[in-house]
């Protein structure tokens, strides 16, 4: 049945790093019959709000500013209304790109790619981000220009939910703790959960409920499938295959349907979509197809449904795709808004 879901659109802004024409948090309409987009008006003024979370349990939602000073604003929603700042507070680092909120609702944790520290912030009872727990890294990778030392893109929770994975795009490495969110420092000490093939750059995962892992290879423009262990809390790869049309590729946003049948990503460079059959149980992934973004430098997307809304942040534009039920590939529906400097997608109300 078809109805208008509301979105969030985080956008780069004139303060930011890099700097953008957004104004923040932007407020878009979907009509998931016909894949029509309306709105895109700013909801709530934020720096660099490169990256968006929602909390599980609904009413809260979580920016960061990507700035050389990094920050976490908490705000209040309800429905379509505008975000009311609930309070802020420092990442712990520079430049964080990612934010994702720990299944149990008690903390978000913050991913700074300057210098590759993680912020861990507990929440009050108001939902709003205190002082991190930072967790910090050394090292480096081959690619002189991006490996310099370490760079956290994201985090994800590893199958069982006991760990706390760390995808450093410098070290080309999972990074790994243990993860305990009632401990007054949630994160134990640092591991290695897995080494990637030096100059692999990993960026975004995807967590299939086999227990397998998929990681988007920023710099070698593969998608990386590992074999996660709880016992020794390390994970082995088992595959890899190229993530898109080019080799020259810099994969972006990685994402798994909700059956765990298929697997999405964005790449940027020839600009499209890679649609993968999640094969072997979670072990292996065959292509089904990529096709056109919609837009220049897909950043990032959300599924909804059957649609996959795109965040094109050269183009200044949303573009929705729908999925072929049969193939699983995507096609373009037309559909596009103007939006300043899209960075993220995160379906709201």
């Amino acid at each position: 049945m078809a109805e208008r879901r509301g979105l969030w659109i985080g956008t780069y802004t004139p303060g930011s790093v890099p700097a953008g024409s957004g104004a923040g948090i932007h407020r878009v309409l979907l009509d998931t019959g016909t894949g029509e987009l309306s709105g895109g008006d700013p909801a709530a003024a934020v720096e660099g709000a490169s990256f968006l979370a929602a909390h599980p349990r609904g009413g809260l939602l979580y920016a960061v500013s990507e700035l050389d000073a990094g920050r976490v604003t908490g705000f209040a929603v309800d429905g379509a209304r505008a975000p009311a700042e609930a309070g802020s507070a420092p990442t712990g680092g520079g430049s964080p790109c990612h934010v994702a909120v720990h299944p149990a609702g008690r903390h978000i944790i913050t991913a700074n790619y300057a210098d590759g520290s993680v912020g861990v912030h507990r929440l009050d009872a108001a939902g709003v981000p205190g002082t991190p727990q930072v967790l910090t890294h050394s090292g480096s990778g081959p690619v002189a220009d991006r490996q310099e030392r370490p760079h956290a893109h994201s985090t994800a929770v590893a199958p069982g939910g006991a760990h706390l994975l760390i995808a450093d795009l410098g070290t080309d490495e999972l990074r790994c703790h243990a993860f305990d969110p009632r401990a007054p420092e949630p994160a134990g000490p640092a591991s290695t959960a897995a080494r990637l093939a030096p100059g692999t750059g990993p960026r975004h995962m995807a967590v299939h409920p086999s227990g397998h892992i998929f990681v988007a290879g920023e710099l070698d423009a593969r998608v990386h499938v590992l074999r996660w262990d709880p016992a020794t809390a390390t994970a082995a790869a088992v595959a890899a295959v190229p993530a898109g049309a080019e080799a020259g590729d810099h994969p972006s946003e990685i994402a798994l349907s909700d059956d765990g049948a298929r697997l999405y990503v964005a790449n940027r460079g020839s600009d499209t979509i890679a649609a993968f059959a999640v094969a072997d149980g979670g072990a292996d992934l065959r292509p089904l197809g990529h096709v056109p973004a919609g837009g220049a430098w897909p950043r990032h997307f959300t599924l909804i449904g059957d649609l996959v809304v795109v965040a094109a942040q050269h183009d200044g534009v949303l573009a929705v795709l729908r999925v072929d039920p049969h193939s699983g590939v995507p096609a373009d529906t037309g559909h596009r808004l103007a939006v300043p400097d899209p960075a993220c997608v995160l379906a709201a109300w």
